[in-house]
């Protein structure tokens, strides 16, 4: 695997980090691997043997802003950004370019846990008063960090196995570098309060946590 080489478009210099991904090195990986998540597309998140996961990200237009500045270098980022912030999320192995089919790829260990998605449909016992309240307060510490996120969801919130919440599928995100505004967060928490085969599953005394949204 070498290296991308600088490109230069005159008024426009894009030197990647990212690692040329061969399809002899994809299909290694890709062979013994489990496929988690899939599209009509193909293959966009996959478990690999050794527990580590890579993620592609395909190019919807060739004219995407996506050219520039690629998804999995946006995971990566946005993964060293919100470590930073003691944020817990994946941490990144590497990022690749894989060039047929075109997608951009990010190897990374996972976030140990299960996503609140998970827990409400696998754990009726579930003390949801307790975990909302904790997910009320973690939201709140996001903005106050400047974390917004335009994706966020049940599904990329994971319950680590130490007690804290972290974020996963973290290309759609932007640390901002201040508090976010009223406007800002209330936006995040439409995102969030978007997916009603989620909230369905909680429990009413609990939504009260999460106004004037419900």
């Amino acid at each position: 695997m070498q290296a991308e080489s600088t490109i230069d478009f005159g008024f426009f210099s894009w030197n990647s980090m990212m690692q040329r991904l061969t399809e002899e090195q994809f299909e290694s990986w890709r062979n013994d691997a489990r496929v988690l998540e899939k599209d009509r597309y193909g293959e966009k998140v996959l478990l690999l043997a050794d527990g580590t996961m890579l993620k592609l990200f395909r190019r919807k237009s060739w004219f995407s802003k996506t050219l520039f500045f690629p998804p999995a270098e946006r995971f990566a980022d946005n993964a060293v950004a919100l470590r930073k912030l003691d944020v817990p999320c994946p941490q990144v192995i590497s990022t690749y370019k894989l060039l047929t089919p075109y997608r951009s790829v990010v190897h990374y260990h996972p976030l140990a846990g299960e996503t609140l998605r998970g827990l409400l449909k696998t754990a009726p016992s579930l003390d949801q008063q307790h975990l909302f309240a904790q997910l009320a307060s973690f939201i709140t510490s996001l903005h106050d960090k400047g974390v917004y996120f335009r994706s966020l969801h049940l599904g990329n919130i994971v319950l680590t196995p130490d007690g804290q919440l972290g974020l996963i599928d973290i290309s759609d995100l932007r640390c901002v570098g201040r508090p976010l505004s009223k406007g800002m967060r209330n936006r995040n928490y439409r995102h969030l309060l978007r997916y009603r085969e989620d909230w369905i599953l909680v429990d009413k005394s609990v939504r009260v946590l999460f106004p004037p949204f419900f």
